[in-house]
């Protein structure tokens, strides 16, 4: 009778360290959710269209009908090929984009989108 208990308990232990093992396949995977720290996207992957900088203005005023809003130099220790930044915006239908004007190259990228909300300083 005790090698039939001891066996028991034995293979019960085995067993309950092979379920360990296997990651408790008893307990839904919710249970063990790790949260992942927040990340930040690569440039790549936000929607940035960037071509010369005649192209990009002529597409923002003549395809878009954006009219322009405001603009500023950039002074960020960050962003030292950057030389300006420009606001457009269409009040009509409420479209806006703003554009980044480089240095030393004739380049310009424009990001945009719908449904502008303006607020006072």
């Amino acid at each position: 009778m005790r090698k039939v208990f001891l066996m028991f308990v034995l293979s019960f232990v085995i067993m309950a360290q092979l379920q360990v093992e296997a990651q408790l396949p008893w307990v839904p995977d919710s249970a063990f959710i790790k949260e992942k720290p927040e990340q930040i996207k690569p440039l790549d992957d936000i929607m940035v269209y960037c071509n010369t900088k005649e192209f990009v203005d002529n597409m923002v005023q003549k395809d878009y009908n954006l009219n322009l809003a405001a603009k500023g130099f950039v002074n960020d220790e960050k962003h030292k090929d950057v030389l300006e930044s420009q606001l457009w915006m269409n009040p009509i239908n409420n479209q806006w984009a703003i554009v980044f004007i480089y240095k030393n190259i004739n380049r310009s990228c424009v990001i945009g989108g719908n449904n502008i909300e303006l607020y006072s300083p």
